[in-house]
């Protein structure tokens, strides 16, 4: 009888004991979901897919860069339009189209809330120069504010392209 009270003792402490796997569980699947929509931005310009470029970000996203702001997603479309425009434009000269490659690297998520999050990373363009080989087309960091949605996919809300220039 004094094993069995013992039992149920640890059975009924045990899940005071645990640590809170919900919000552990929810961060990583979140941290899952954010990378998702940055892989998801990437590839869409990368293949000029103005949809799925201007998908991942909310209806009032800001894009802030060198020489330009971008502000809601009509004008985010024309990033890859306008991509699309300038290699219809290099094809018609006989040139290399410029297809864009990014390389990622150096990745940081952080969470200022549950709805909240910052991605950080280096980043990296790639393009075939006329004469066929590979150059780097420029080199920078990026800063993104993402928000989750009342649906739970999270969106960029603020994205901030810096270009080492030294």
């Amino acid at each position: 009888m004094r094993k069995s009270a013992t039992l149920l003792a640890l059975l009924c402490l045990a899940p005071l004991a645990r640590p809170a796997q919900p919000d552990g569980l929810r961060q990583l699947a979140d941290r899952a979901a954010i990378e998702e929509v940055m892989q998801k931005y990437i590839w869409s310009v990368d293949s000029l897919d103005a949809d799925g470029y201007v998908s991942v970000f909310t209806e009032d996203a800001v894009i802030e860069q060198p020489n330009s702001t971008e502000k809601g997603r009509e004008a985010i479309r024309k990033v890859v339009t306008g991509l699309q425009e300038r290699q219809a434009a290099n094809r018609a000269a006989g040139k290399p189209p410029g297809n864009l490659y990014h390389v990622i690297s150096n990745e940081r998520i952080s969470f200022q809330s549950a709805t909240e999050a910052t991605y950080q990373s280096y980043w990296q363009t790639m393009r075939r120069g006329e004469d066929g080989r590979y150059v780097a087309g420029g080199f920078g960091s990026s800063e993104d504010h993402l928000v989750r949605q009342r649906d739970g996919r999270w969106l960029i809300k603020y994205r901030k392209l810096v270009v080492f220039n030294d």
